[in-house]
């Protein structure tokens, strides 16, 4: 329900007139790396868009693989520079804060903390538990 939650936050944006941009982060990863190869100035534009949307929607941090060096920093670059901005930022994550240590710089965790609200969800996944809600087929 955390995606929900933050589509839910996106319509209430565009709603009232403004722009948001949603990416899984493994996406945002893969788009970096491939635009970066294939077309730097693109790429820049990409990550300008990314940096400046009046409400960023970042799925699933934590997804990325954080062991290739440049993700770490560029999370890091991308996620400060939404705070830097004031901008507002959703993200979801399936790491608490105490996992999120082992991972990312401290700086940018309280960054994280201080500008946005946490909401836990905790429980049994709705995917696991069979629980998904699926459209209806209509007949």
């Amino acid at each position: 329900m955390k995606t929900t939650l933050s589509v839910a936050i996106m319509r209430v944006q565009i709603a009232r007139g403004g722009s948001c941009y949603f990416i899984p982060m493994t996406t945002l990863m893969d788009e970096i790396f491939t635009r970066h190869a294939m077309n730097k100035e693109d790429c820049v534009r990409f990550e300008q868009r990314i940096r400046t949307t009046q409400l960023l929607v970042v799925d699933d941090l934590g997804s990325e693989n954080t062991d290739v060096g440049w993700v770490r920093s560029k999370v890091d670059s991308i996620l400060t520079e939404g705070y830097t901005r004031m901008l507002p930022c959703s993200i979801t994550s399936n790491l608490t804060f105490e996992e999120m240590k082992g991972t990312y710089e401290m700086w940018l965790i309280d960054r994280l903390r201080h500008a946005n609200m946490a909401l836990m969800f905790t429980g049994e996944s709705l995917r696991k538990s069979g629980q998904v809600f699926l459209p209806q087929k209509k007949h």
